[in-house]
């Protein structure tokens, strides 16, 4: 979920809206790629609902390890043109 109030301030409204766009595209029960259910909003918050995976996202492994090796890079980058 995100805040309304946040995404206002750091006009962050189409950044958004083009990642939701994105995950519906990419909904596809690829086992590469968390799947989006759907979007919910109240007063305050936006939820995106997803597939639950025990885990981190790819940007965090990155954070954590470092530099990946040119193998894994090959490897998700070939799962990123997937999606293409």
């Amino acid at each position: 979920c995100i805040s309304k109030a946040y995404t206002i301030k750091n006009k962050l409204e189409k950044h958004l809206i083009n990642e939701k766009i994105v995950l519906e595209e990419m909904s596809s029960n690829s086992p590469f790629c968390v799947n989006y259910i759907r979007s919910y909003k109240d007063e305050n918050f936006i939820y995106f609902l997803m597939e639950y995976i025990n885990g981190l996202e790819l940007f965090d492994v990155i954070r954590i390890i470092g530099i990946l090796s040119p193998d894994q890079s090959r490897f998700y980058g070939a799962i990123m043109l997937e999606f293409l």
